[in-house]
């Protein structure tokens, strides 16, 4: 979910005051991911499926003891069925960047989480326009 900064308005006068007015969200990730997949109502064992991970890694990414890549963080997005703005946020409480708009590769995975495609889908529209894959395929990186 990308915040708003709208709390900070013209009228507050001291950094305290922003905090107190701020949607504040101190969940680790492990918390977010699992209170997330509570709330979509899916289970880890679906969602590490639908995500093409390794079974033990992605475990271990939900967990809190391996940290992840970017694109291991997207593809456990598409596994947890989320949109764009979720997906930016596991991200970013991942440790890596959100999405971008200003990145071509970054609009095309936008755009399959936007459509509600699997992470193999959205490894076919990669392909398809010449973009590195999510889903580690051999040595040569792509289908």
């Amino acid at each position: 979910m990308r915040l708003d900064w709208e709390f900070i308005e013209k009228d507050v006068s001291s950094a305290l005051e922003a905090i107190r007015r701020a949607p504040l969200d101190g969940r680790a990730f492990t918390e977010w991911v699992h209170d997330t997949l509570t709330a979509r109502g899916l289970k880890r064992k679906e969602a590490i499926r639908a995500s093409q991970l390794n079974q033990t890694f992605a475990y271990q990414i939900i967990m809190g003891t391996r940290h992840a890549a970017r694109d291991k963080l997207i593809q456990l997005a598409f596994g947890m069925e989320l949109g764009i703005d979720d997906a930016c946020e596991l991200l970013e409480r991942g440790g890596t960047n959100a999405l971008l708009p200003i990145c071509r590769r970054d609009v095309a995975i936008a755009f399959a989480l936007g459509q509600g495609m699997g992470v193999l889908e959205c490894d076919d529209l990669l392909w398809s326009i010449g973009e590195r894959t999510l889903v580690s395929h051999g040595a040569a990186g792509k289908i």
